[in-house]
């Protein structure tokens, strides 16, 4: 670890200082963070731009390495020895780097051990949640989501209906407003079978061996839920209130393409694209995303004195984390895509510059004798300091 980073690392430990066991400081800092929350209504239209090659150009420019972007089911070619600057905590990673060339979308793609399923907590929540809206859009090509509620009888045995995007909402945000993340997380899973999901997300990413059979640990907000068009007044899809029990076993990689899917949407050719999808049906979900608590970007952006040179940033993403009595240590993970411009104040004559990467970050820490609180702020740290140095790499044009 160089000297600047071992800095940046001890300044994220006084930072963390305070996190409990199920609490890290920085990953639950909250959206009201965020310096950007005011513009994460913007993020769907953000994510339009794209490069004209004139007055602004993709960093880094894509060389022999890039390739088109997959197509469904098809797993890209990852560069397993790309992530080697990461510290040692980081256990799996995937990261996806997007550059334009000729207004076609190419990436490269790097990992480590990005195609190793196992436990990504409750990142893996995103994935229900575009399985169901992939599955409405193929057989209501016209569906419009944010006409769309879920309704059905709680847990308190309480009937009611709730705006489909507000229920995304929830289970991104933590806040409550609705139900628990974990209960609302399950619920969207209820409108299919253990199977039918986990053939599905196979079909999207290629990862074969993945696993998707289980919940979050709580019963779901609806058992039986309906999800009602209230423009059509309309039931479009109904729940057979399957049960959601085994191993969630995914790896980095899916879960970095599924927010590139999601992110990159408008820029993919329609063998890339989710199938069926409308990007309208998509922009609640990103402006949901832009509401993770976890804000490592943010603390990356301040940490390297981009706040003020930065426009139209998009930062979508997912966390989790937890400590795990099978493997015997503390875990969290962070799946995000990042969009930022860059302008160049001082050579006006020169372009600005488009950066675009996706990634899925699961860091493991386990300390002898055990010490969960520690564990969690020294993790906690650790993420932090490792997505700094991905955006830093990312601006400079060094993350390949």
């Amino acid at each position: 670890m160089t000297n600047e980073k071992q800095q940046i690392y001890q300044d994220f430990i006084t930072a963390a200082a305070g996190g409990l066991e199920d609490y890290p400081q920085l990953m639950y800092m909250g959206v009201e963070t965020c310096p950007y929350k005011q513009t994460i209504k913007d993020y769907p239209n953000y994510l339009s731009i794209k490069p004209d090659g004139k007055n602004l150009v993709s960093v880094p420019k894509a060389d022999a390495t890039f390739s088109p972007y997959p197509q469904i089911g098809q797993v890209p070619e990852i560069d397993e020895q790309g992530l080697k600057f990461l510290d040692q905590y980081i256990t799996e990673a995937c990261i996806c780097v997007s550059s334009f060339v000729e207004e076609q979308i190419k990436t490269k793609w790097l990992g480590r051990n990005a195609l190793k399923n196992d436990e990504f907590w409750s990142t893996s929540k995103i994935l229900p949640i575009v399985n169901l809206v992939s599955r409405l859009n193929i057989n209501y090509p016209n569906i419009n989501l944010d006409n769309c509620y879920i309704r059905g009888t709680n847990q308190q045995g309480v009937e009611n209906n709730y705006p489909f995007s507000d229920l995304v909402k929830d289970v991104v945000s933590y806040e409550e407003s609705i139900g628990t993340s974990n209960s609302l997380g399950v619920m969207f899973k209820q409108f299919y079978t253990q199977g039918e999901i986990t053939d599905w997300v196979k079909s999207i990413t290629g990862n074969y061996d993945l696993m998707f059979w289980g919940g979050y640990g709580e019963k779901p907000f609806i058992e039986q839920p309906e999800l009602f068009d209230n423009t059509t007044q309309q039931v479009m899809l109904t729940s057979t209130a399957p049960n959601h029990r085994g191993d969630n076993k995914i790896s980095a990689y899916d879960l970095t393409r599924m927010m590139s899917l999601v992110g990159w949407h408008q820029h993919l050719p329609e063998t890339s694209k989710l199938p069926g999808v409308q990007w309208h049906n998509l922009e609640s979900i990103v402006r949901a995303l832009g509401t993770d608590p976890a804000r490592y970007i943010d603390l990356a952006i301040a940490k390297l004195g981009l706040q003020e040179v930065i426009d139209y940033p998009v930062i979508i993403s997912k966390l989790g984390n937890g400590a795990t009595n099978v493997r015997n240590r503390t875990e969290a993970v962070y799946v995000a895509l990042v969009q930022l411009v860059i302008p160049n104040p001082l050579k006006l004559e020169q372009p600005a510059k488009l950066i675009s990467l996706s990634m899925a970050i699961k860091g493991a820490k386990r300390l002898e004798p055990r010490d969960l609180d520690q564990e969690v702020v020294e993790l906690d740290a650790s993420m932090a300091a490792e997505i700094t140095e991905i955006l830093r790499r990312a601006v400079i044009g060094e993350l390949i």
